[in-house]
């Protein structure tokens, strides 16, 4: 009997270390020695990068940076690969957009990137178009975990409300908060953005809304450029600034 339970004892521990092999199996592959897993920074099937020709001026191209990173062999040197579109998940044309012939990641950097250029169309006043981006799998580079090997980027000339100007950056889940709606812009609008849009454009600066001075900088433009229209609505015995569509007073809370 005893022999019985020592043999049963045993069973019972092969079996649960089968699951063990087949995970440690797993985890070898994606750690390859001899296999770079390219990813993208944005889990596709929840974010995008959304491009609107709002932000630039008349006949400029727009270019995009999209993070990279890898995972898997140990890189010493610059890691080079290719991307190309996903064609059944793109539906802008292929003399819209122009992709990098060669995309480098340096592991000595902390964040890689690479450039995708778009050009304008009329067509994208009235609809917004796709460009899904792909890492080509050739020798040792493959694409990496499922939701981050795709590039989402959408692309229109209509005016929409940036991420940017609406994350919850600066409160909690119980009052949400967002820095640029409460220390820098103020509430959005249509109108305000537009303003501030033309801010940017007099000096070819494209805002990406991660640099806070940048931020700042602008902000306190529009609010002088804010400031002398209403001066000038003054002298004419107009009201101050509102937005068109909403009626809502034009401010920048900003600070200076």
């Amino acid at each position: 009997m005893k022999i019985k339970n020592n043999i049963l004892a045993a069973l019972a521990i092969g079996c649960l270390a089968l699951p063990m092999v087949s995970c440690s199996e797993e985890e070898l592959l994606v750690n390859s020695n001899d296999t770079a897993y390219v990813i993208f920074d944005k889990d596709f099937t929840k974010d995008t990068t959304t491009v609107s020709f709002k932000m630039y001026k008349e006949g400029e191209d727009a270019v995009i940076s999209i993070p990279v990173s890898y995972f898997g062999q140990v890189q010493e040197e610059p890691l080079h690969f290719h991307v190309k579109a996903d064609t059944a998940r793109t539906n802008l044309a292929e003399n819209l957009y122009t992709l990098p012939e060669d995309c480098v990641i340096n592991p000595s950097k902390e964040e890689n990137t690479i450039q995708v250029v778009l050009k304008r169309t009329p067509e994208m006043a009235t609809k917004t178009f796709i460009l899904a981006l792909q890492v080509v799998e050739e020798g040792k580079i493959k694409q990496g975990t499922r939701e981050f090997a795709r590039s989402i980027i959408t692309v229109t000339d209509r005016l929409f409300k940036p991420d940017w100007w609406s994350v919850n950056d600066v409160g909690n889940d119980e009052n949400p908060g967002n820095s640029v709606d409460w220390y820098y812009l103020g509430e959005y609008s249509d109108d305000k953005y537009v303003l501030f849009l033309e801010e940017l454009k007099k000096d070819d600066v494209v805002f990406d809304g991660k640099n806070k001075q940048v931020l700042r900088k602008y902000a306190i433009k529009l609010k002088n450029t804010v400031k002398n229209i209403n001066a000038e609505r003054e002298a004419q015995g107009l009201g101050p600034l509102k937005d068109e569509q909403t009626g809502m007073l034009i401010e920048v809370p900003v600070a200076g």
